[in-house]
């Protein structure tokens, strides 16, 4: 299967803060790279964010998720003031998918946004997806919607928590408690029987051995902390069956007789 490279660009100056309820400080910029300029979001997050947002932008969209493309932007003063002069902090960019946050159709009309979450074909493996990686903070912030039938799914940085045990349910998962829990048995079931036969197989085919180099983890973070993470993600593929029917409160089957 193959994995994309992070792009590696510079912050230009004129970027504009941007604030949807974001915990960390955004900008929306242009970035520089090899391939042109692009517009982004960029967003200052300590060195072990930025590779986990990088792990799970990769990873995600080699597996077909709608997740922007991701890139490494480096800050100097001469694009934000705030960075003293002579030195530099790397940042998380996604590029601009042009599409709002969920949460403006939710505030408007909160049943019909739903019925579009829960109809559109990449929601289930988007949950499962969170599942794997422990990403807790799936919310209608960080979902984007175009106001039709088209999402994208954005900000990873609190996947893979450190300390949590690869077999431990993470804090939440939004996604299947809201959509798939409530479903009948039977529907359940078939999920889990597709969650073993199709999304852990694919899961597995994704080639771990190259997440530092693809995400230049090396560059800002110790090996131990590269490597922590990989085996994480490995090791959850073993409990991905039992945290799913856990979260979808799945019931066990009878002996048929």
């Amino acid at each position: 299967m193959l994995v994309e490279r992070v792009a590696v660009g510079n912050m230009l100056p004129g970027g504009v803060p941007f604030n949807d309820c974001n915990v960390n400080p955004t900008w929306r910029a242009h970035v520089q790279t090899s391939d042109g300029v692009k517009v982004a979001f960029v967003k200052l997050i300590e060195p072990r964010s930025l590779y986990i947002e990088c792990v799970c932008a990769v990873i995600g969209r080699s597996l077909g998720l709608p997740i922007p493309a991701p890139l490494i932007v480096k800050v100097t003063n001469t694009a934000l003031s705030d960075i003293p002069h002579g030195e530099a902090r790397l940042a998380f960019g996604s590029e601009d998918a042009k599409y709002p946050s969920f949460r403006r159709y939710i505030n408007s009309d909160s049943k019909e946004a739903m019925d579009k979450l829960a109809a559109f074909s990449k929601t289930l493996d988007v949950g499962i997806f969170d599942e794997w990686v422990a990403n807790w903070d799936r919310n209608i912030g960080n979902m984007l919607y175009d106001g039709k039938d088209d999402f994208y799914f954005i900000d990873h940085e609190n996947a893979i928590p450190q300390g949590l045990a690869y077999n431990v349910p993470a804090r939440g998962n939004e996604i299947l408690r809201c959509l798939y829990s409530h479903l009948s048995e039977f529907e359940k079931h078939k999920l889990s029987k597709a969650v073993s036969s199709t999304f852990i197989p694919n899961f597995r085919s994704l080639p771990f051995a190259l997440l530092s180099e693809k995400t230049m983890a090396s560059h800002y973070l110790g090996d131990d902390e590269i490597t922590e993470v990989v085996c994480f993600l490995t090791e959850r593929l073993n409990c991905i069956n039992a945290l799913f029917d856990h979260r979808v409160d799945i019931k066990q089957q009878g002996m048929a007789i």
